[in-house]
């Protein structure tokens, strides 16, 4: 059986097929954080900039179906999901798949009429598509052939979601995915910039395109979806990556969305355990006393966070150097961490400069140390093996639920608690109707 009668297959069913407990509950926590993140990114500039270029007529953000076009509020929920870059990570992949998935599946989504354990089980089967189907050389293949994963492997996750959602029959399931990996593109390059969370919202938006083009009778090549298919030999050209070869036990067991990882830090998910080994010695730490700071990271790390001088907040956030910086001055590395002011300020600034990023073979990317010398000759260590917020050493509830209350908060002011419990209770009877009621306000 091909990779796309399996995905077919899986797709069709799995509105009605049995759902474990725990995978529905890390849905929900994706939820809970992707709300959070995408409700402050709906104020960043860059959403506000294509919210104008999408004729809607503010940047508020989620946003559930908007008439006939659909695509434009996937297209605003996806950018403001990453404006900030805290949205959650699979590390398998390297990908930001709650960011696209709750982006398409919401501004598909009529609170009126549908409910939220529909949605829980579209979410769930598009991560599961995309995960699976990469497998775990694809994701980072990509990222050092300078493509963004998230734009390329969250085109399969959006189209795999929204077939589901639409209750699509397994051949137009198939040929919807299939169809996503030709829209597949974004650039690495972009990160730093606001073509980044853009590429999330294209993404989003192209999801529920092709899944209604395959609706509408449009076929697809289905053995880009094979392992050795047009994708992998597009992407990867000298065959060093390939897709996964699917086969009936592959879909829906071992869950992919378990292996989610939350960002406790506003930047780049490689640059969080130098982050965590920085905070552990910053309270030791005089900033005007330090003379020499050098951070041990993995190889890839230090090629994606690889601005030394940031210039600009979006910059920062994939700058080893300044995240650093900010830890060491005892800053929490939030959302509100990342502005003009932090970037320009001159006791960062002077850290930032002092830091060598030292690239060791053999280091994960989810491992770090920091070494600070001070003026009297002291050397303070600290030092990570397992970043917060991996599956490893997870963020609880009680975590996830002050990080929503901290973006959402200054937006919603007293609603923010009644949202978040609402979203907790996503997939019972009337929750929907409730939370758009309560984003409306």
């Amino acid at each position: 059986m091909t990779n796309a009668d399996l995905i077919g297959r899986f797709v069709s069913g799995a509105c009605d097929a049995a759902l474990p407990d725990d995978a529905r509950d890390a849905a929900i926590k994706c939820l809970v954080d992707w709300t959070g993140v995408t409700i402050a990114g709906s104020r960043e500039p860059v959403t506000r900039a294509v919210a104008r270029y999408a004729g809607l007529d503010d940047a508020a953000a989620p946003r559930f179906a908007n008439g006939a076009e659909p695509e434009k509020a996937a297209l605003v929920n996806g950018t403001a999901a990453h404006a900030l870059d805290f949205d959650d990570t699979h590390i398998p992949t390297d990908s930001h798949f709650s960011a696209v998935l709750w982006a398409t599946l919401l501004a598909m989504t009529d609170p009126k009429f549908d409910n939220g354990d529909r949605l829980l089980r579209a979410f769930i089967a598009g991560y599961e598509v995309a995960a699976k189907l990469s497998g775990r050389r694809m994701g980072f293949s990509l990222q050092f052939r300078w493509f963004h994963p998230s734009g390329v492997l969250g085109r399969i996750a959006t189209a795999a979601a929204a077939a589901a959602f639409l209750a699509l029959d397994a051949d137009r399931a198939a040929h919807a995915v299939a169809l996503a990996t030709t829209q597949a593109s974004g650039l690495r390059s972009s990160l730093g910039s606001m073509a980044k969370p853009f590429q999330i919202g294209r993404a989003a938006a192209d999801g529920i395109v092709c899944a209604n083009l395959a609706r509408s009778g449009f076929d697809a090549a289905l053995d880009l979806l094979e392992p050795d298919g047009g994708f992998a030999r597009a992407f990867v050209q000298d065959g060093s990556a390939h897709l996964t070869a699917l086969n009936a036990d592959t879909l829906g067991t071992d869950w992919a969305v378990l292996k989610t990882s939350f960002k406790p830090y506003a930047c780049l998910h490689g640059i969080h355990p130098s982050i965590d080994a920085a905070r552990e010695i910053a309270g030791q730490v005089d900033p005007a006393a330090v003379t020499a700071i050098t951070a041990y990271v993995a190889p890839g790390v230090k090629k994606v966070g690889h601005f030394t001088d940031p210039k600009s907040p979006l910059e920062a956030k994939f700058s080893v150097a300044f995240c650093v910086a900010l830890a060491l001055s005892g800053r929490e590395a939030g959302a509100t961490d990342f502005t003009a002011d932090t970037v320009a300020d001159p006791t960062l600034r002077r850290l930032t400069a002092l830091v060598d990023v030292r690239p060791e073979e053999g280091r994960k990317m989810l491992d770090s140390a920091v070494e600070v010398t001070l003026a009297d000759g002291r050397i303070l260590r600290g030092a990570t093996d397992l970043s917060l917020g991996h599956p490893g050493n997870p963020m609880n509830w009680t975590d996830l639920g002050e990080k929503f209350i901290t973006l959402s908060e200054p937006v919603l002011h007293d609603r923010a608690r009644t949202l978040l419990n609402a979203l907790r209770e996503f997939d019972s009877p009337g929750a929907l109707p409730e939370i758009a009621r309560l984003l409306r306000s």
